[in-house]
């Protein structure tokens, strides 16, 4: 793995070879880089992009153990102030409750892509 960069509530990591847009939650495979998080299981998120990450670049991560909120992508579907949102595919959150819960919405989303503020469930940080 090349060059990193940790501070308090994030750190660099190396994008696969397919590019990540900011504020999506983020995989870490066992080469050690990072990817869009599916709705699976059984993935490792481990944080959120803060910028942009180009394929195979390194891009900054705020880790979800650091504390506080974080800034992600909302899905297709609308999701309203206080509701509990879960992985919903492509590093976006959503409402389908068949999937990893991840936190709490703050903000509203209406439309796909929005970014809202989410505040990470401590059973998902445990």
């Amino acid at each position: 793995m090349g060059s990193t960069t940790s501070q308090a509530s994030g750190r660099s990591f190396q994008a696969t070879a397919v590019a990540i847009s900011a504020y999506s939650l983020v995989t870490l495979d066992s080469s050690g880089t990072i990817a869009a998080s599916g709705d699976n299981a059984t993935e490792q998120i481990i944080g959120v992009t803060t910028e942009d990450v180009a394929a195979s670049a390194f891009g900054n991560v705020q880790l979800l153990n650091a504390g506080g909120t974080i800034q992600v992508l909302a899905g297709g579907n609308t999701i309203a102030v206080a509701a509990t949102c879960y992985i919903d595919g492509s590093g976006k959150v959503g409402t389908d409750s068949s999937n990893t819960k991840i936190g709490v919405a703050l903000q509203a989303s209406s439309a796909d892509g929005d970014v809202i503020e989410l505040l990470p469930h401590q059973t998902f940080l445990a």
